[in-house]
C-alpha cells in the first residue's frame, strides 16, 4: 500500500505511486477521491500550446468512467495519468493569495473592476483583482462565477472550456481548490478580447437544436446546452449571452433560406 496521497503522487509526477494506487485502491470512494484529483492537476496545468484544454479531456474521461464506478477502466485511468503527467504544472498559485492578505480589502470594491480590467485586457491588474476579491469573498467560488460569464460573451471559443471547468469544479467542490479553478480559468482566458455585454434574446437551444445535430458543431451546442439548463449562482448572466449566441445562429438560417427576389423561381408568370 503506497504512504502517499494520490494527488501527492501526481503533484511530485510519481508515475509508479499513482498507478500503484489505482490498481490497489479502487473502492468506489477512493475512485472518487482519484477522478477529483486528476481534475485538480488538469486545472493546475501551465502554458500549454493545446488547443483542447486538458479538463476537457480529463472531465471526458471521468464521465466515461461514471458509467460503471463498481468496474472502472484501469486502461482509462491509466491513461489519465500520463497524460496529465506530460504538462508542467503552476506552482506559485498560493504565493499569489498570501501576497493579497497582506492587506485588507473589500468585495464591493473589485468586482466590477475585475470584469473592467479583463474587458480591457490589463492581465496584470485582472490577476491582482481577482486574488484580492477571491480573499475578500472567504475563498468563496464567487470569482470563478464572474470570470465563466465574461468568457460566455465569446461563446463560440469558451463554451466548451467553460462547461468541462465548472462540471469539473462542481464534481467535489472542494472549497481549498477554488483558487486553483480560479486561476486556471485567469490563465485560459489571458490575451482574450472579448466583445461587449450582449443583451438578452429570446431564442433558446431549443430553437437550434435539430439544425445543430443535422449540421452543428455538436461538442459546443451540447456544452451549451447543458450550461443553459444548468443550476449556476450567475445564470440569467450565462443565459443572455448564450441566448445571442443562439440568436446568431437563427439568423444565419433565416438569410441562408431567404429567396432571392431576383431569382427566376421566384417569377410566378415564367
Amino acid at each position: 500500500m503506497p504512504d502517499i496521497s494520490f494527488r501527492t503522487a501526481l503533484v511530485d509526477q510519481d508515475r509508479q505511486s499513482a498507478k500503484s494506487i489505482i490498481l490497489n485502491q479502487l473502492t468506489e470512494q477512493h475512485l472518487v477521491q482519484a477522478l477529483n484529483d486528476l481534475l485538480f492537476l488538469a486545472v493546475s496545468v501551465s502554458e500549454m500550446d493545446n488547443l483542447i484544454h486538458p479538463v476537457v479531456v480529463v472531465n471526458s474521461i471521468k464521465n466515461f468512467i461514471g458509467d460503471d464506478r463498481k468496474n472502472p477502466s484501469i486502461p482509462l485511468l491509466e491513461f489519465a495519468v500520463e497524460y496529465v503527467l506530460d504538462f508542467e504544472f503552476r506552482k506559485n498559485d498560493q504565493e499569489q493569495l498570501n501576497h493579497s492578505m497582506e492587506g485588507s480589502v473589500r468585495l464591493t470594491a473589485f468586482i466590477g473592476d475585475l470584469e473592467d480590467a479583463c474587458q480591457n485586457q490589463n492581465w496584470g491588474k485582472a490577476n491582482t483583482l481577482a486574488a484580492h476579491t477571491f480573499v475578500a469573498s472567504d475563498n468563496s467560488r464567487g470569482v470563478l462565477d464572474t470570470l465563466a460569464e465574461l468568457a460566455l460573451q465569446d461563446t463560440d471559443r469558451n463554451a466548451l472550456f467553460i462547461f468541462h471547468l465548472l462540471r469539473a469544479f462542481q464534481f467535489q467542490e472542494i472549497k481549498a481548490d477554488n483558487w486553483t479553478f480560479t486561476k486556471c480559468l485567469l490563465d485560459y482566458l489571458a490575451g482574450s478580447t472579448f466583445p461587449e455585454p450582449h443583451d438578452f434574446f429570446e431564442q433558446t437551444p431549443g430553437d437550434v437544436k435539430d439544425q445543430m445535430i443535422e449540421s452543428g458543431d455538436l461538442s459546443l451546442f451540447s456544452a451549451v446546452e447543458r450550461l443553459w439548463c444548468g443550476d449556476y449562482a450567475r445564470t440569467r448572466g450565462y443565459r443572455r449571452e448564450l441566448s445571442y449566441w443562439v440568436s446568431q445562429i437563427t439568423m444565419v438560417e433565416k438569410e441562408k433560406i431567404k429567396p432571392n427576389p431576383n431569382h427566376w423561381l421566384t417569377d410566378h408568370d415564367s
